[in-house]
């Protein structure tokens, strides 16, 4: 004889298991929040991944360390609004009335041309440095004195 099914008692729900694609849905979700929060912590810094980090006055470079530029490209600096700078190009310093600086925006930039310091870059490996202090400390020569010049070096290719 067999047994008679009786129904379940009242207020007690059966309980069943999630079935395989709810469960492989689910780990897809949290496998993509994770490369979120992973991305959100080591991507979008710009410049900073490009070997030495940026000094905290410096915004971002142009060009950036390593790139390849024509020989007609400018070269130069974002810094932070209160700041400005003078450039050296392979040791060659560009005189201030070559070079093109933004004061609200910080920035300092120079393009090689005609009846300037540096009429086009070689091709090949060149570095810039960029000399910077705040620019409430005056010119050059009283930042230099007051101790606040700072300085960055990076590296391009011009082809």
């Amino acid at each position: 004889m067999a047994t008679p099914i009786r129904p379940l008692p009242a207020g007690t729900r059966h309980r069943r298991l999630p079935n395989i694609r709810t469960i492989l849905v689910a780990l897809g979700v949290l496998a993509a929040i994770n490369l979120l929060i992973f991305a959100t912590h080591t991507g979008g810094k710009g410049q900073d991944n490009l070997g030495s980090p940026l000094p905290p006055e410096i915004e971002y470079l142009v060009p950036v360390p390593g790139a390849v530029i024509r020989p007609q490209e400018d070269v130069g600096a974002d810094l932070k609004d209160t700041y400005t700078g003078a450039l050296f190009i392979d040791d060659v310093r560009i005189p201030q009335d070559e070079t093109k600086f933004t004061p609200g925006l910080g920035q300092v930039s120079f393009r090689p041309g005609p009846d300037k310091e540096i009429k086009s870059l070689a091709p090949g490996h060149h570095y810039a440095t960029l000399y910077f202090w705040p620019q409430d400390k005056g010119d050059e020569d009283a930042a230099r004195a007051a101790g606040v010049v700072k300085s960055y070096t990076w590296q391009f290719t011009a082809g």
